[in-house]
């Protein structure tokens, strides 16, 4: 089977309330299992960690169907409905976590998207771990790391790396940009800090030519129908005008140093870190 690339599908919160309720971050519980369902009779499985490595540090392709399942902040839902469902259907998943608010309420307004949610425990955390999850870091604070200053930078990506590997005994080297924002300082940082992937909100699938500090995702959220769930899954983007305009931002941002001139004197050219 030909290899065409792996879609890098990026989910936030599953919420059991009617869709009414449900915010943009989150998806509701009976889509997120039509989603995994259709992914299973498709033959997709999950990509494992060294298979990924594989592929993004020796370019060697993947044949089949795989697909990489990422949640980012660590919504307790992930514990009491993600990973029911994927383990149903024999997934794996790699969360992002916001090291911070473990085991804490939501003190950030940015998490007000699901009001009857909240961080999962350590307890919970581990629970996921072992059961083949990928516990790996989204800052410590959950700030937009461009608006900080460079020892605040280098202590988000150091505190939260520190803190999940003491904590599980794991190795943390993989970082999700908080909001998807991120410019040169960002991935020198993660490069000085020992991350060897960082992965943006870039549409797109994830083959041997993606660059491995500024890795695409899919954001999947409760806008979606299983048709554009589908289309997203196969080919990395809602619509033929997303790829177009994705890939003419790639190659214009290929170099970090380009971007921030880029955004920082025509803030409305319109590609900015999405």
């Amino acid at each position: 089977m030909s290899f065409s690339g792996i879609p890098a599908l990026n989910y936030h919160a599953i919420d059991d309330q009617p869709m009414a309720a449900t915010r943009n971050v989150s998806v509701s519980l009976s889509a997120f299992n039509e989603q995994v369902a259709w992914l299973h009779s498709e033959g997709y499985k999950s990509v494992k960690p060294q298979e990924m490595r594989d592929l993004l540090l020796k370019k060697e392709k993947l044949p089949g169907k795989h697909v990489l399942f990422t949640f980012d902040d660590g919504y307790h839902s992930l514990y009491t409905h993600g990973l029911e469902v994927l383990s149903r259907y024999g997934f794996t998943a790699t969360l992002f976590l916001s090291t911070a608010y473990i085991g804490k309420a939501y003190g950030l307004k940015d998490f007000e998207f699901v009001n009857h949610d909240r961080q999962l425990s350590w307890d919970e955390i581990r629970t996921l771990s072992a059961h083949g999850w990928s516990i790996q870091s989204h800052g410590n604070n959950h700030v937009k790391m461009t608006s900080i200053d460079i020892k605040a930078l280098e202590e988000e990506v150091r505190i939260s790396k520190a803190i999940i590997e003491q904590n599980l005994g794991t190795v943390v080297d993989e970082f999700a940009f908080p909001y998807g924002i991120y410019n040169k300082n960002v991935l020198d940082q993660l490069k000085l800090t020992g991350y060897k992937f960082g992965y943006s909100v870039h549409s797109g699938l994830l083959s041997p030519s993606s660059k491995r500090y500024r890795l695409p995702r899919i954001e999947i959220n409760n806008m979606d129908t299983m048709n554009t769930f589908k289309t997203k899954v196969t080919t990395g983007y809602i619509s033929p005008e997303n790829a177009r305009r994705s890939k003419i931002r790639d190659i214009i941002y290929a170099n970090a140093s380009v971007k921030d001139m880029i955004e920082k004197w025509t803030p409305k050219f319109g590609f900015g870190n999405h």
